[in-house]
């Protein structure tokens, strides 16, 4: 016990050292001699010996053990060295005495301080890319504003007559910055969710309601690009628990991603169920399919799946499902998918019901 590697001390319940062993007199730059017989406060810095006072040798006595207390033993320099405490109390021959063990914290103090400084150093890099893209988002869309403003003068004949290729090179412009102006939003609405200044108010809402809405914003896009639209399940009386703006545009996001990856002549389908406190929305597409290595990934942010059959000016940025499953979870839900290569994939919307609806069944 005497060479142990920890330091060992006992006190009785005056607080005088009974026994001290040779690794704990040295780590504290005394003989062992110099030490017993004194008051323990003699190693104790002091906030330790008030620590000691009010609480460590209080908890001895109440619970008879203490285990892994922080504890800041002082050298006979003056240097504080940090150990780790483990105590039991007994008595021996009618006395009352604490044995301690005491670990050194080396290690784990540089490993807290390299926490630390990761910490700071994660959070400073958050708010630099936050403002960062906060400010290029809005000195993007700035200039945009302005474009499609004079394309939309020059394509109402407010500033002369259009040829017909004239028209359709305006059209091209407004399309261009239409897409643009969506990246861009993306991005905002990614950095207000990542600094968590996004609020959701769910409250109860029609899901046929949200379905039809935003069916009707992606009816025109599913035409132009040959596919077929179906829904079924989604009943007038299905209520859920959710932002309903919020919704729609998970829902649209969705949609839209169909349409992304879904050949012509495929077929989009949106589904919805009840299952118990639960409402699901289904987003089927006949499409190309994602790798099962790859489903995890498609939601992280900035993140695209390369894909021949994807032109490179729809694919976006990569931030349009990250959104949706960070506004679904928000709203106390989640989104999820499952896909078979070139057979198609299926997203799935979570969110609990409306409780009016669960009670009534």
């Amino acid at each position: 016990m005497r060479t142990a590697p920890c330091g060992f001390v006992s006190f009785g319940d005056d607080g005088t050292m009974l026994e001290v062993n040779d690794t704990l007199a040295a780590m504290l730059g005394y003989a062992r001699v110099e030490l017993l017989g004194w008051h323990v406060d003699r190693i104790l810095p002091p906030g330790g010996r008030i620590f000691y006072h009010t609480y460590l040798f209080p908890l001895l006595k109440v619970q008879q053990s203490v285990e892994e207390i922080y504890v800041a033993l002082r050298t006979k320099d003056g240097v504080d060295v940090s150990v780790l405490l483990n105590g039991v109390r007994r008595e021996i021959e009618g006395r009352f005495v604490s044995d301690c063990v005491c670990l050194r914290m080396i290690q784990r103090h540089e490993y807290e301080a390299q926490l630390l400084a990761a910490r700071r150093l994660a959070e400073e890099s958050s708010a630099a890319k936050a403002k960062f893209l906060s400010m290029i988002s809005h000195d993007l869309r700035t200039p945009l504003t302005a474009i499609s403003g004079n394309a939309q003068l020059l394509a109402a004949g407010e500033l002369g007559p259009l040829t017909s290729e004239q028209f359709e090179s305006v059209r091209e412009i407004r399309q261009a910055v239409e897409e643009q102006m969506m990246l861009i939003n993306d991005i905002l609405e990614f950095v207000r969710l990542d600094s968590g200044h996004i609020q959701v108010q769910p409250r109860a809402i029609s899901v046929a309601e949200v379905r039809t809405r935003a069916e009707s914003l992606v009816r025109v896009q599913i035409a132009e690009a040959g596919l077929r639209l179906t829904s079924h399940g989604c009943d007038d009386e299905l209520r859920v628990l959710a932002d309903p703006n919020r919704l729609q545009q998970i829902l649209l996001n969705l949609l839209t991603n169909a349409v992304k990856f879904t050949p012509p002549g495929g077929e989009i389908a949106v589904a919805c169920e009840q299952d118990g406190g639960r409402v699901r929305l289904h987003v089927r597409d006949s499409g190309i399919g994602i790798p099962s290595e790859h489903l995890q990934r498609i939601f992280w942010p900035f993140v695209q799946l390369d894909s021949a059959a994807l032109p490179p000016a729809r694919s976006g940025v990569g931030l349009g499902l990250a959104i949706s499953r960070d506004l679904a979870r928000a709203m106390g839900g989640d989104v999820t998918v499952s896909s078979t290569l070139g057979v198609g994939s299926t997203f799935t919307i979570d969110l609990p019901a409306a409780q009016e609806l669960v009670d009534s069944r």
